[in-house]
């Protein structure tokens, strides 16, 4: 598959979707917005594509956020419905994505990783909500997903001061579940993917929309809805739910069910 702004491979049922605006540190305009928004698009509706890395070309930067220059010079929408980087708006997904941060992630870089599942980092990743320093705010999400992540007084550190951390703090708030160093960022995103390859898809669809029923509800609410979300009662009822414990008590890999 080709694309302008984007390299996009697929292994597997796993698709990796690679920035590729290296001369502007993988800044993305509204043109590469709207093209990964096709992408993920296709990610989301594929059924047998199961797990996405994404990450930046080059050595320098996983995404430096919005293009400001172009944007600028632009008078269409810089971002799709589903938001910058076709990903800070997908809501309700039930397919993990992981990002594999090579280099800096700097505004709706950074709110593009923090759309994301899991974040692995190269040594010397950089992240910032930078918007702040530039005369604009993180409006992509940034706010919420870091107060969510990391809690309001840390987060307010960030925020209100354009401060950049490495991936070692990063790490150190939970924000990325792995540092691994820079010819290994990769590889490490791989080892995560291939790891949730092992799991029903079922399970991980079931899994996303209980930890979405947690949105404006109390814990206790959650629980006690839970069965009735249709991904729930799909696992249950599928044939995943038998397959797994026969699996296991046979000593084998399980054949999970193929998603429709």
């Amino acid at each position: 598959m080709t694309y302008e702004h984007s390299l996009v491979t697929i292994d597997g049922g796993v698709m990796t979707v690679t920035f590729n605006r290296p001369e502007r540190r993988n800044a993305l305009n509204s043109a590469a917005n709207h093209e990964l928004g096709r992408i993920f698009d296709q990610f989301e509706s594929d059924p047998k594509l199961r797990v996405c890395i994404v990450t930046g070309s080059g050595k320098q930067a996983f995404c430096a956020g919005g293009d400001l220059r172009a944007e600028a010079a632009s008078d269409t929408p810089s971002v799709p419905t589903s938001g910058f980087a076709g990903l800070i708006a997908r809501f309700r997904r039930r397919k993990p994505l992981i990002a594999a941060v090579n280099g800096a992630a700097m505004g709706g870089g950074f709110e593009a990783a923090l759309a994301c599942d899991v974040i692995i980092a190269a040594e010397h990743a950089t992240f910032g909500l930078t918007e702040a320093r530039v005369g604009l705010a993180a409006l992509g999400g940034g706010v919420q997903r870091l107060i969510g992540e990391i809690g309001a007084k840390r987060a307010k550190s960030l925020l209100l001061t354009g401060r950049k951390i490495t991936a070692q703090e990063a790490a150190d708030m939970g924000l990325v579940a792995e540092v691994v160093p820079a010819e290994q960022v990769m590889e490490a995103a791989r080892c995560w993917a291939n790891e949730m390859m092992l799991c029903s898809p079922a399970s991980l669809a079931a899994t996303f929309a209980v930890a979405d029923s947690l949105d404006g509800n109390s814990a206790e609410r959650s629980i006690v809805e839970m069965m009735q979300l249709p991904e729930v009662q799909q696992l249950l009822s599928g044939p995943d739910a038998r397959e797994g414990p026969r699996a296991f008590a046979e000593k084998r890999a399980p054949k999970w069910a193929k998603p429709s």
